[in-house]
């Protein structure tokens, strides 16, 4: 009786330490993008003040129009959306169809197809940027964001490999009962299997706007035009741009600017995203 009772406070203690712990966890996250907001609201004269403080003494939105007054934010900010919408429509193009294949279809080669893509996702992204670069410059993609978008929409091998477990998690006597009655391939995708993984469809495509959206490395080799830049890249002009350097409120305010929209699609879809990965399952 005495081990039981000790054990009870012995178990509360552990969990009010993880609980403390998963806290400092949270502001130690948390506390760059509540330093960003307080720089984006905050007077050029209070942003690196003496004391300090989580919310200035006196807030103004005057960053928000300067930091269009600036640089072209609104053109970044619509690049980037053309590029992150471009990137996850084709890669769920490419991924979706190439996973049913994988995860229901039979055919000669195909697990060895299977272990090449996947094996794709064990090369580091590095390796690949001289080599496409390369092939961007040759067909005359260098400074666009076509350029952009369709090197970065090959890199779809996660996509293609959690998909296909999606596929494969669904009963194979769905698929029979539907080629029996004389529907192909296309139908059985389109019309059994998406129905049926639309939770994991939408778990990558929003993993893959979210990619997308940060991307900085590829786009900054391969644009150079300060219009065709995202918002990404764009950033940098801020604190790097000859008298302009230094504008700490408007760069934070285009920051959080280009941080709303992540955010905000984060929140609408987290009960998708955990739905996806704990009921897909990893087979």
């Amino acid at each position: 009786m005495s081990t039981t009772t000790d054990a009870a406070p012995s178990r509360r203690g552990g969990q009010l330490v993880l609980h403390l712990a998963f806290v400092a966890a949270c502001v130690v996250t948390l506390f760059p993008l509540a330093w960003m907001l307080r720089t984006a609201f905050a007077p050029s004269k209070e942003v690196f003040q003496a004391t300090l403080s989580l919310w200035p003494d006196n807030p103004t939105a005057a960053n928000f129009p300067a930091a269009f007054r600036l640089h072209p934010v609104g053109t970044w900010f619509l690049n980037s959306t053309i590029v992150s919408v471009g990137i996850t429509a084709g890669k769920l193009a490419l991924a979706i169809p190439a996973a049913f294949a994988f995860g229901v279809l039979t055919f000669r080669g195909r697990d060895l197809a299977f272990g090449i893509v996947v094996g794709t996702m064990t090369v580091p992204y590095v390796i690949t940027l001289l080599p496409t670069y390369v092939a961007v410059a040759a067909f005359g993609y260098y400074d666009t964001l076509s350029g952009v978008i369709v090197p970065t929409v090959g890199h779809c091998g996660f996509v293609v490999f959690f998909l296909r477990q999606a596929f494969k998690s669904l009963p194979r006597e769905l698929f029979e009962a539907a080629r029996i009655d004389g529907a192909g391939p296309w139908r059985q995708m389109v019309e059994i299997g998406l129905p049926n993984i639309w939770g994991a469809v939408a778990a990558m495509a929003v993993l893959s706007f979210l990619g997308a959206w940060n991307l900085y490395l590829w786009p900054h080799l391969i644009l150079d035009a300060t219009e065709h830049k995202t918002l990404s890249i764009g950033l940098k002009l801020f604190a790097t741009t000859g008298e302009q350097g230094g504008q700490w409120g408007p760069l934070m305010a285009t920051a959080l600017l280009a941080a709303l929209p992540v955010v905000m699609l984060y929140l609408v879809a987290q009960r998708q995203l955990i739905s996806a990965f704990t009921t897909s399952g990893v087979r």
